[in-house]
């Protein structure tokens, strides 16, 4: 029979001295204490310590930020960047947490949030149809 089980290891941890040129997937947790130059992805989380450098694009369910991503960040769940966090780009995700101390350059999407309208656009809106009804 070929009857293949799902093997739920630990993730994959990069260590504080690694510099790492290439992609990361992973159906675990992703750990970054080094260096990474391409993209890093995990169906579960992703921890960027406070030694890590991530120069590319982030994605997972749950990401925490302690260290620095330079690319844009993914988080369906949930994004907490820590008081020695800092990314530098976009940022998608449902739940946003930024912790005094932490540095964000860069522009923020929330998923679902297109149902709320501006409190500016109602205005703006309602001058255009005074203008057009003259």
């Amino acid at each position: 029979m070929n009857d293949k089980k799902i093997i739920s290891g630990p993730g994959t941890v990069v260590g504080a001295n690694v510099n790492l040129v290439g992609t990361i997937h992973d159906a675990n947790e992703i750990i970054v204490h080094g260096h990474v130059e391409g993209e890093v992805v995990s169906q579960k989380s992703i921890n960027i310590t406070e030694t890590a450098l991530v120069k590319g694009p982030v994605t997972a369910e749950l990401i925490q930020v302690a260290g620095q991503i330079n690319g844009a960040v993914t988080a369906a769940g949930k994004l907490e960047i820590m008081p020695t966090g800092k990314i530098f780009g976009s940022i998608t995700t449902k739940n946003l947490s930024i912790h005094p101390g932490a540095i964000f350059v860069g522009k923020s999407t929330m998923p679902g949030a297109e149902k709320y309208e501006s409190l500016e656009e109602e205005p703006k809106a309602k001058e255009e149809e005074i203008y057009q009804d003259k």
